[in-house]
């Protein structure tokens, strides 16, 4: 099945349709990139149904590397998975790094995903090795996850 959805630049007022992606601290630091947004720091997009319903949510930072994007905060709400949303939403990120006038697209994933480490790797992704990730969770505490760097050279065909 192939479900119809748009993509679009996220808006201050999607914040409060973005539940599923993730607890407040997740929706604090999403309202903070949006003034990353502003400043051309960082892309934000997400992506809707035909009645509005935001289905989908990604970054790309462009602060962390002169030579490539960072995507990050991928997201796909768990009831519209398997559907290729996520490849869309990749897709939609790595043309906003090749305007941006990178060729390299990054990520991380965590070692107890494989799911998504095959997705990626379907799509191109290569590993690079190692890496730590971190982002804050309830309590005013940080959650540190083991994970793998990914990167993608974007002049390179898809598979």
């Amino acid at each position: 099945m192939r479900l119809r959805v748009w993509f679009r630049v996220l808006e201050p007022a999607d914040l409060t349709d973005l539940d599923w992606s993730g607890g407040p601290e997740h929706l604090r630091v999403v309202a903070e990139a949006i003034g990353a947004a502003y400043a051309g720091e960082v892309v934000l997009r997400v992506g809707h149904l035909e009645n509005g319903r935001l289905v989908a949510l990604g970054g790309v930072d462009f602060r962390p590397d002169p030579e490539s994007g960072l995507l990050w905060m991928l997201s796909v709400d768990e009831r519209f998975q398997s559907l290729g949303i996520g490849t869309r939403l990749v897709h939609q990120l790595e043309r906003a790094i090749l305007r941006h006038g990178r060729t390299v697209a990054r990520l991380t994933v965590e070692l107890d995903n494989p799911r998504a480490a095959s997705l990626y790797r379907r799509l191109g992704y290569r590993q690079e090795g190692p890496a730590l990730d971190w982002w804050p969770v309830a309590g005013g505490r940080t959650y540190v996850a083991a994970c793998t760097r990914w990167a993608h050279d974007l002049r390179m065909p898809s598979p």
